[in-house]
């Protein structure tokens, strides 16, 4: 007797992982997983909608619009690819398009799009979240409502009206400056702020110009463990860790089994961003034994080398 059920595709165990991570939150560790598997071409495409999710629930709209877009065949796809391919439209300033594959998203059957934005900020191209809190209401009038114990104000009656130049005495109450000097320290105050805000934000666009990009370093340091310089190799790899923590995979690929302490330091950093504790305290383990190892005595003149 034949079966009749229709035959599943197994999924590759590391993508399983990678996509129960993601339902987990641990966006991180799924994101290095999913980015490991597509350096290596071993994403399927319900992997490559994973991938495309978890760039787009980390701040990387362009790489997710990228991923997303491969499973989007003729504006039609996954309700979760057309969210993501819409937002990431809109962030490339073209609004046409992402209402497009939002309205496309929308007319899906059975398409929950606020379970899928799940609270996150969402572009102009869709409904307003009905869950979100109500703008609050402007007020004409916008005095402080006077506490428990305190006095209230007292009002001078028509009669007995309390002279235009010097305010009514009312305990709790000060009354309002009229310095002009106050005033005109409180704008220069401001100025000087925006001022030091402006300089501030000058000085950290000119340092990030001086940095290379995570894909530079990474290249750089390839090019000098090719060469055989090692310091130079550990410099730009350390680099490419803090600059952009996602290359942790790639950089993991690089190094490989090199056992120079440094290059071990750089591995062990590289397994921690990914989540893999066990094997980063394995690399630092290896460079504490290499740096103790006592260097090899030379031979003595006259001695066959």
């Amino acid at each position: 007797m034949s079966d009749s059920s229709a035959t599943v595709t197994e999924r590759s165990p590391d993508l399983i992982l990678a996509r129960l991570h993601l339902r987990l939150g641990s966006l991180s560790l799924a994101r290095a997983e999913l980015e490991t598997l597509a350096g290596k071409d071993m994403l399927d495409a319900e992997g490559v909608l994973d991938l495309a999710e978890v760039r787009w629930r980390t701040g990387d709209i362009t790489g997710a619009g990228e991923a997303a877009a491969l499973v989007i065949d003729d504006d039609d796809g996954p309700v979760l690819a057309l969210v993501v391919a819409a937002e990431a439209a809109a962030a490339r300033d073209r609004p046409t398009e992402a209402r497009r594959l939002a309205a496309k998203a929308l007319a899906k059957p059975g398409a929950s799009i606020d379970a899928i934005f799940a609270g996150m900020p969402r572009s102009p191209a869709w409904p307003p979240d009905p869950a979100a809190p109500p703008p609050s209401p402007t007020t004409m009038f916008d005095g402080p409502h006077p506490g428990r114990g305190s006095a209230p104000r007292s009002t001078p009656s028509t009669r007995q009206r309390a002279p235009a130049t010097e305010p009514a005495d009312v305990p709790g109450i000060l009354p309002p400056t009229t310095d002009p000097d106050a005033e005109s320290s409180a704008g220069l105050w401001d100025a000087d702020l925006a001022a030091a805000a402006e300089a501030e934000a000058s000085s950290a666009a000119a340092v990030d110009a001086t940095l290379p990009t995570g894909e530079e370093a990474l290249d750089m340091g390839r090019a000098a463990l090719d060469a055989g310089d090692v310091s130079g190799a550990v410099l730009q790899l350390a680099l490419v860790l803090r600059i952009a923590p996602a290359l942790a995979p790639a950089v993991i690929d690089l190094v490989g089994d090199h056992h120079e302490p440094g290059l071990a330091i750089v591995r062990g950093d590289a397994y921690r961003l990914v989540g893999r504790e066990l094997d980063a305290r394995r690399a630092y383990a290896d460079a504490t034994r290499s740096s103790s190892e006592p260097p090899s005595d030379p031979p003595a003149e006259g001695d066959p080398a």
